[in-house]
C-alpha cells in the first residue's frame, strides 16, 4: 500500500515537472515573439529622419537603390547604420498601451527624447521605466514599452553614419597627387581603402602629406594625413571635413616612403 501511494506522489511529481517545463518554454517561445513596434514596410522606406536632444538633425534617402546621407553631411551613409535604424520599426514591444496612458512629460515625451521619422512616419521615443529599463515609445494611437536595445543608433553621431570607403562619393580613382606629384600606382590602394569609422576632424599636430584624388569626370577628394601620437595616422578630408584614422599598414600601401622635407610621415 505505502509502495503504491509512493508510486503515486513520484507520478504527479513528475507530471508537475513535466508542467512547469512547457510553461517555461511556452513562456519564452511568447517572450521572443512579442509585437513589433509597428507594421511598416521598411523595405520600402525611402526618406529617415532622426532628431534627438543637443545633436544636429540626421536626415538620408535612397537614391538609385543606395543610401545617401542630406543633413548634416552631403555623403553617402553606410547602408548597416541605415539598416539599424529601420530594424527600430519592428523591434518587439513589451507592453502596448492607449497614447494616453502615462503623464507625457513624465515618460519624457513632452518633448521627446529622440524621434524617428520613417516616410513621415513618427516614432518619438522617451525615458525608461524604473523596473525594467524598457523605453516608452509613442507611435500614433499607441504607447509602447519596449526593451532599450537602439538607443545607440539613435544617439549615434553622424559622422559613424558615413560610408567607411575614404573615396567615396568618386565612382573610380584614376589620379592621385601626393604632395604636389602624381602618382599613378597608389590609384587602386585609395580608390579601396576603407576606415573602421568616420569620426569628426581631430587637431593632430606634426608632419603632413597632401594627397589629392580624382575620377575620371573630373571630381576630386583633398586629404591632409598625419600621424597621432598614439601611432595610427588620420586622413583629414577637407570638404565636408571628416577624419578616417588608418592603421601603419593602410598607410604602407598610400603613400610612397620618405618625401619632401616637412611633408614626410615618420614611420
Amino acid at each position: 500500500m505505502r509502495r503504491h501511494l509512493r508510486q503515486n506522489l513520484l507520478l504527479t511529481a513528475a507530471v508537475a515537472a513535466l508542467a512547469a517545463i512547457v510553461w517555461f518554454v511556452t513562456a519564452r517561445e511568447q517572450a521572443s515573439t512579442l509585437a513589433p513596434l509597428t507594421d511598416i514596410d521598411t523595405t520600402r522606406i525611402a526618406a529617415v529622419t532622426v532628431s534627438a536632444r543637443g545633436k544636429p538633425i540626421r536626415r538620408f534617402d535612397r537614391h538609385d537603390g543606395r543610401w545617401w546621407m542630406r543633413e548634416p553631411y552631403a555623403m553617402p551613409a553606410h547602408k548597416d547604420a541605415v539598416a539599424r535604424l529601420l530594424a527600430i520599426a519592428a523591434a518587439p514591444t513589451r507592453s502596448r498601451h492607449a497614447r494616453d496612458r502615462f503623464d507625457a512629460a513624465r515618460v519624457g515625451l513632452d518633448p521627446p527624447q529622440a524621434v524617428l521619422e520613417l516616410d513621415g512616419r513618427r516614432l518619438e521615443f522617451g525615458v525608461t521605466d524604473a523596473i525594467r529599463g524598457d523605453r516608452y515609445v509613442r507611435s500614433g494611437d499607441t504607447l509602447a514599452l519596449m526593451p532599450d536595445r537602439f538607443s545607440g543608433w539613435l544617439l549615434a553621431p553622424a559622422e559613424s553614419e558615413i560610408d567607411h570607403r575614404l573615396a567615396e562619393p568618386l565612382a573610380h580613382v584614376v589620379q592621385v597627387t601626393i604632395d604636389g606629384r602624381d602618382r599613378p600606382e597608389f590609384a587602386a590602394a585609395w580608390d579601396r581603402v576603407t576606415t573602421s569609422q568616420v569620426v569628426a576632424p581631430e587637431t593632430v599636430s606634426g608632419p603632413a602629406r597632401s594627397v589629392e584624388l580624382s575620377d575620371a569626370s573630373g571630381r576630386r577628394i583633398a586629404f591632409t594625413v598625419r600621424r597621432r601620437d598614439d601611432g595610427r595616422y588620420v586622413a583629414v578630408r577637407t570638404e565636408p571635413a571628416l577624419a578616417y584614422p588608418l592603421d601603419e599598414p593602410q598607410i604602407q600601401q598610400l603613400l610612397p616612403a620618405g618625401g619632401a622635407g616637412s611633408g614626410t610621415v615618420v614611420r
